[in-house]
């Protein structure tokens, strides 16, 4: 058994920036070989609209059609894909990772291994016919429809993706199966799906061909965590929520009956949590030169996959909370681009949390010792959250 960690950059983002993103981070944090003595292997996937091509006008237009539209997000979750084909033998744990647009191909990947399984390397000249199946929307394709248990009976015969389809392999094609599951799906700030911002006049036409993507949460993915950023405005970069009922997976995780209410006290033992973190999409997820918020982002996401599993470097990982900062600005950078600033003229907050356990430990730490961070984003929240905040909660003045 080894542990494969897959880690998908953000729109524009490079493992070589000059301020690498928490998905470069992360994956460098990675051990080579676990003191269990398991091999860790690691997959990293360049973010879109990163200038590939083999000449000027094709790296000129990856970065511009890459950057605006995600062109370029399906051949980076077919790529992960491949990888993990080539790499997987069945038993192997899985961790998939990924920011902005990256957090999107991570979800989407995970979808991909739902409705497809993992097939042995000998079948990977099948790979189309499965990003095929993939995109298809007949009702025949759902990764619970008994034809794609046939499916994937003959594509990906070592693994099953559910309890059901496990069963229904042991009673029809006896043989050496594993029940499969993504041990870990950790993201910062997943937005923009793919395709023309959603406000655009001509978003629903062109972006009907994309709604194939299964980015929901599924039982399959055994932990998951989401930091989504609270002071996010630009019209172009909603956050994509995980919409599942979070507290039924919680519930089941953690063997409870359905009538049981979980104690927000206790969610450091949930599996699944979706928390709001404060600054804007950099500030979660990194990318900028100002990491004093988006280390504390890092480490929640590094906590949750060190839980499920994948064993981290300390020294790196020390490193990473060395630089964390509280008070740090909520723009993670000391430059905002013109495109930022031209995005910023559309502003509009986020449609926030409804209660207070979605809201991370970091938040209330900034709360406390900003009495002016009031973001409207935390509207439905803030007088709860200001009633936690006592006087010995309050951090000491700057």
């Amino acid at each position: 058994m080894k542990r494969i960690a897959i880690f998908c950059d953000g729109t524009w983002n490079r493992h070589d920036a000059e301020h690498p993103t928490n998905v470069v981070r992360l994956a460098q944090a990675v051990k080579h070989t676990a003191t269990d003595g398991h091999k860790q292997e690691v997959f990293y996937v360049l973010g879109v609209g990163t200038g590939r091509g083999s000449n000027k006008v094709a790296r000129w237009l990856d970065r511009t059609l890459g950057g605006a539209m995600g062109i370029g997000m399906v051949e980076n979750i077919e790529d992960a894909y491949r990888g993990l084909v080539f790499a997987y033998e069945p038993g192997d744990e899985i961790y998939i990772f990924g920011f902005s647009r990256g957090a999107y191909t991570a979800r989407s990947l995970a979808g991909l291994i739902r409705s497809c399984g993992i097939p042995p390397r000998q079948n990977v000249h099948r790979l189309g016919e499965a990003m095929a199946r993939y995109r298809s929307r007949d009702k025949n394709t759902h990764p619970d429809d008994p034809e794609s248990f046939l499916f994937r009976s003959d594509f990906a015969p070592y693994t099953a993706t559910s309890k059901a389809e496990w069963n229904w392999r042991l009673k029809t094609r006896p043989h050496l199966c594993v029940n499969l599951g993504i041990n870990y799906l950790g993201v910062w700030d997943t937005v923009g799906a793919l395709g023309v911002p959603g406000h655009w006049i001509t978003a629903k036409l062109f972006n009907k061909k994309h709604q194939f993507h299964d980015a929901h949460l599924s039982s399959m993915v055994k932990s998951a965590r989401h930091a989504v950023a609270i002071d996010e405005r630009r019209k172009t970069f909603p956050p994509a929520m995980w919409s599942e009922k979070l507290d039924v997976m919680n519930r089941a995780a953690l063997g409870l009956d359905a009538d049981v209410s979980l104690d927000p006290k206790s969610r450091t033992e949930w599996a699944y949590r979706q928390e709001w973190f404060p600054g804007d999409h950099g500030s979660v997820g990194g990318g900028g030169d100002r990491v004093g918020l988006s280390s504390f982002a890092c480490d929640w996401i590094a906590e949750g996959a060190g839980r499920a599993g994948l064993e981290m470097d300390s020294t790196v990982l020390e490193r990473v909370r060395e630089t964390r900062n509280i008070r740090e600005p909520l723009i993670n950078q000391t430059r905002i681009g013109l495109m930022k600033k031209a995005m910023l003229w559309s502003a509009i907050d986020r449609d926030g949390p409804t209660r207070v356990e979605d809201v991370s430990q970091i938040t209330l730490d900034r709360i406390a010792c900003d009495k002016d961070y009031k973001p409207k984003t935390l509207a439905k929240v803030m007088t709860k959250l200001q009633e936690q905040i006592t006087s010995d909660d309050l951090l000491p003045p700057d």
